[in-house]
């Protein structure tokens, strides 16, 4: 595991051992010794999940008791490994030390948490991944802030697709030590909380300074903006928004955003004209550019 949390595991275990008397062995995926005694004879072996981890138990249990002493040691120590990685990056007192840095911090937040848990669990090897109230906290062992948008923009289009429910994905940046995690996990609630009407899409708090902005703007004047740009924004269908979003986040490069929308670059161009004469606004022009921005983030955010 890129993301160590060996030490913590291993106190955990021996707390465990030491208030029990059911003799046991922990083996990683690779069938190694991680804990426990040489088991001889009636051992029973178990899968078990501990810590985004797969590992295996032996014990002389029976398989009845075996399924109990799992559950056992899954629910105690998934538990106390969430409190100490919260405290962790709380920036608290926390048993967990060896944590390897640096590392790539998410949250995801929709309706169907559990859902999208699982299935996260399927296809992530490294990483760290739990539950904290109504989110899911993803840490990737990545160590450059265009790697993390790129995992959590496929992540985002994956789970549209896979699981067929919307999310909210929150990246809170590379971290490289505790301190940067910490602020890292605070900037991505920042932008859950400011987001908050946004059910689905994913958010960079650092790059939302002109959401930060209108913010301050009265409630009374964004309306009114709104409502003037609405009157023409009425007639565009959801492909051409679509078509708009990515050719703003492309930075209004015409070839990139049609290679994004998998389209031949003379059908973007006779997309932009359709937009001019639709709403006034020729989007390669940088001015009108920003006025089709500021009116998708009120439509967006407020």
């Amino acid at each position: 595991m890129v993301i160590s949390v060996n030490n913590l595991l291993l106190t955990i275990l021996s707390e465990i051992n030491s208030n029990i008397k059911t003799p046991f062995a922990l083996y990683d995926k690779h069938k190694k010794k991680v804990f426990g005694q040489d088991l001889k004879a009636n051992v029973n072996e178990k899968n078990i999940r501990l810590m985004n981890e797969d590992y295996s138990i032996r014990t002389c249990l029976s398989k009845y008791h075996l399924e109990d002493f799992c559950f056992f040691l899954e629910s105690t120590i998934n538990e106390r490994f969430a409190r100490e990685l919260i405290a962790f990056i709380d920036g608290n007192n926390s048993k967990l030390h060896d944590f390897h840095f640096p590392c790539g911090l998410v949250l995801i937040q929709s309706d169907f948490l559990t859902e999208i848990e699982g299935f996260i669990n399927t296809i992530f090897e490294e990483g760290i991944i739990i539950r904290i109230d109504d989110m899911l906290l993803l840490l990737l062992p990545l160590s450059h802030l265009d790697e993390l948008k790129e995992t959590s923009s496929a992540l985002y289009q994956t789970i549209a697709e896979e699981v067929s429910q919307k999310a909210i994905i929150s990246l809170g940046g590379i971290a490289e030590s505790q301190a940067q995690l910490t602020k890292a996990f605070n900037d991505a609630k920042k932008a859950l909380r400011f987001a908050s009407k946004k059910k689905y899409g994913v958010l960079n708090y650092p790059e939302m300074a002109l959401e930060l902005l209108i913010a301050s703007v009265p409630a009374e004047i964004r309306r009114y903006y709104k409502d003037e740009m609405s009157v023409n924004f009425k007639h565009l269908d959801s492909d051409t928004v679509n078509t708009v979003r990515v050719f703003l986040e492309c930075n209004l490069h015409v070839a990139e955003a049609a290679r994004r929308l998998y389209i031949h670059r003379n059908t973007l161009i006779y997309r932009l004209d359709k937009i001019y004469n639709l709403t006034g606004l020729d989007l390669r022009n940088f001015k009108d550019a920003i006025k089709m921005n500021i009116y998708l983030i009120l439509n967006d955010f407020f």
